[in-house]
């Protein structure tokens, strides 16, 4: 009987081994490989078969790691906004507005020029297009953008009340023409315009904003 069980526990062993994670599995490496397959091809365009090849997991232990490929997509991109896209908030910390409003586009700028990440926004070219399967990866990002665009309006509502910002406008409306003009920086970025044109249009619209 002792014989027949360890038998079938090392045969148990060598299943799991075969089909598990692989030996010194690393998972945020794992799953900052997926965001960055997602973050340039999309959800669609990023299939099961990719992500094996870039996180080094078999589908099998892509499953057990994180879900299906819903759940890796949900994760990557909390990842990615609690990660690379910090920019925003960093600049919502400026102390007045114009500091503000000048570092929203100018750490746009450089965050969409860095060569050391795919090009774009992920939040915005991540589930933009697709068909019914990607229509939950689509509502998932468009509610990050919308939480993106709260804090910005948050901070334009601070800054109404201290006097920095005229008592008829509206923060909402405001915060959204920010947030047009921002995702229009992304466009040019995978349209594959240069950094130095990025920074010219973006000291464009400061100009225009008065700031």
């Amino acid at each position: 009987m002792k014989k027949r069980q360890a038998g079938t526990m090392k045969q148990s062993t060598k299943n799991e081994k075969k089909m598990g994670r692989p030996i010194g599995f690393d998972k945020e490496a794992a799953l900052d490989a997926a965001m960055k397959a997602f973050w340039e091809r999309g959800y669609e365009g990023t299939s099961i078969a990719h992500l094996s090849e870039v996180t080094g997991l078999n589908p099998p232990s892509i499953y057990a790691a994180f879900g299906d490929k819903m759940n890796l997509f949900r994760l990557a991109a909390k990842r990615y906004a609690e990660g690379p896209a910090q920019y925003q908030a960093k600049a919502l910390r400026e102390p007045t507005l114009r500091g503000v409003i000048t570092a929203l586009f100018r750490n746009t700028v450089e965050f969409l020029s860095d060569p050391a990440h795919p090009s774009g926004c992920m939040t915005l070219t991540g589930a933009m297009a697709g068909g019914v399967e990607a229509e939950s990866a689509k509502d998932f990002m468009a509610e990050i953008r919308r939480q993106n665009e709260s804090a910005l309006r948050a901070r334009l509502e601070q800054a109404r009340k201290s006097g920095e910002l005229a008592a008829d406008v509206n923060t909402l409306d405001f915060a959204r023409y920010l947030s047009a003009l921002l995702g229009g920086l992304t466009i040019q970025a995978t349209n594959g315009i240069s950094r130095a044109a990025m920074k010219r249009i973006a000291d464009v619209a400061v100009r225009q904003l008065g700031y």
